[in-house]
């Protein structure tokens, strides 16, 4: 991995990655210990209501936020002079698909839960952090410049304030309503800290141009697609086991992919900050370069997700016990099988960048609509068979489907799958070695 961080990026990009590890390990380790004091003082029922209602916030979040932050970062790379406008177009654009979002969201729990008035109020109060959502679009200006510790420092804020607050609700023994304010606090602060730290830090004045947003939204509506499939199967599974089973066995899902979701900041965090590197590289037209840039960054996401993977399944009865209590022992075998599917997800995360690179966006929805189709139907038939688990089993598929199987079905998209092979066997770096002994 080191040599990987060594070829991969300048010592800038490093510094930069490592404010985003950094924040997040900060972050988890707080959420881990605020989280499983919450699960437990909830206990799984109401802990399962919570999330519940929450995946449905989650599953409209693709479509509020347009999908655009990655083709901002684009745009601002290749028009720095309008910066201002592209980011201010893009947060008005969002801001009013949120508001639409947030109205959608509560008809349908409404339809769905007519007899439970609890949930319409915990996805209302949760659902307002669509809004302030749509200003973290700065957080794209942050990444293009290589500045992610100011929003680093503005999510770690944001967490000890959160933090303190639902310690402050199990001390004072508040009920499930007062939790569902605790996602939106998180989006309030961290929005307004972006903002202070973009102004700080000169940004452009932020400014809406009607042509710039429509502009960024006709190149990002494939992502605002791809977004909603990755909703399906990501969220669909806590809906449909919310519907075909029980707020409990709600809880007790949440909980294994919740630990699956523990570790998965380091990956995500490696993407982001070198994704503009990568970017660069093909702007220059050093094909052959870039291409290596990537297959390296494959090569050590894999790897690092299949270590951490084959740990986690290991020790999960050991996990689960030890952080959530005998009451979610049920969440052992799903986080088992659960924790595998995050190597493919992580591969079709960094796919992003293959994809805005070679001008595939038109694709992405194809690929995971496939997935998603995959993940309707396993969860159909699994879940009232095997509870769960087959939830999990469905999701793990889904995700190897998406990743590695749904692009081989088109011509354009098939060398991808052929760049993660080369990178899970490490190809540029036994070829690398093949060259100098050549020479």
């Amino acid at each position: 991995m080191k040599r990987i961080l060594e070829l991969l990026c300048n010592s800038k990009a490093i510094k930069n990655a490592g404010w985003i590890i950094g924040e997040q390990m900060f972050n988890m380790l707080a959420n881990l210990v605020v989280g499983v004091l919450s699960a437990r003082y909830l206990g799984p029922s109401n802990f399962g209501a919570l999330n519940y209602t929450a995946s449905f916030v989650t599953f409209f979040l693709s479509i509020a936020t347009l999908g655009m932050e990655a083709v901002v970062i684009k745009k601002i790379i290749h028009h720095p002079d309008d910066e201002g406008i592209y980011l201010g177009s893009s947060l008005l654009f969002r801001l009013i698909s949120s508001m639409f979002s947030t109205i959608a969201i509560l008809i349908i729990v409404i339809i769905l839960n007519p007899s439970e008035p609890i949930k319409w109020v915990l996805v209302i109060l949760q659902s307002f952090q669509l809004l302030f959502k749509s200003v973290q679009i700065l957080d794209a200006w942050f990444q293009r410049h290589l500045k992610s510790r100011y929003v680093s420092i503005g999510k770690m804020i944001a967490c000890i304030v959160v933090s303190t607050y639902k310690v402050f609700l199990m001390v004072t023994q508040k009920n499930i309503v007062w939790f569902a304010v605790s996602n939106s606090l998180t989006d309030v602060i961290v929005a307004v800290m972006l903002y202070i730290f973009y102004k700080r830090e000169n940004g452009q004045p932020l400014k809406v141009d009607s042509r710039k947003g429509f502009e960024i939204l006709h190149e990002s509506y494939h992502f605002i697609l791809s977004g909603l499939m990755v909703a399906i199967y990501g969220q669909m599974d806590r809906i449909m086991i919310g519907s075909m089973l029980t707020d409990y066995d709600v809880g007790l899902y949440t909980t294994a992919t919740a630990i699956c979701g523990m570790w998965i900041f380091v990956p995500m965090a490696i993407i982001n900050s070198f994704r503009p590197k990568i970017m660069e590289l093909k702007k220059e037209g050093q094909e052959e370069l870039y291409e290596k840039r990537l297959e390296q960054l494959y090569s050590g996401i894999i790897w690092l997700c299949i270590v951490v993977s084959a740990m986690v399944s290991f020790l999960a009865y050991f996990a689960v016990n030890l952080l959530f209590g005998k009451d979610y022992i049920g969440a052992v075998n799903a986080l088992r099988i659960a924790i595998w599917y995050e190597t493919f997800s992580m591969i079709g995360t960094a796919r992003g960048i293959w994809i805005l690179c070679e001008n595939k966006n038109k694709y992405v929805k194809y690929l995971l609509g496939i997935g998603a189709a995959v993940n309707l139907v396993l969860n159909w038939m699994l879940i009232p068979v095997y509870g769960i688990n087959g939830a999990a089993f469905a999701t793990l598929v889904t995700e190897f489907v998406a990743a590695i199987v749904a692009p081989l079905f088109f011509r354009e998209t098939r060398y991808h799958t052929l760049i993660v092979a080369r990178a899970a066997v490490c190809h540029w770096y036994f070829s690398g070695r093949k060259e100098k002994t050549q020479s």
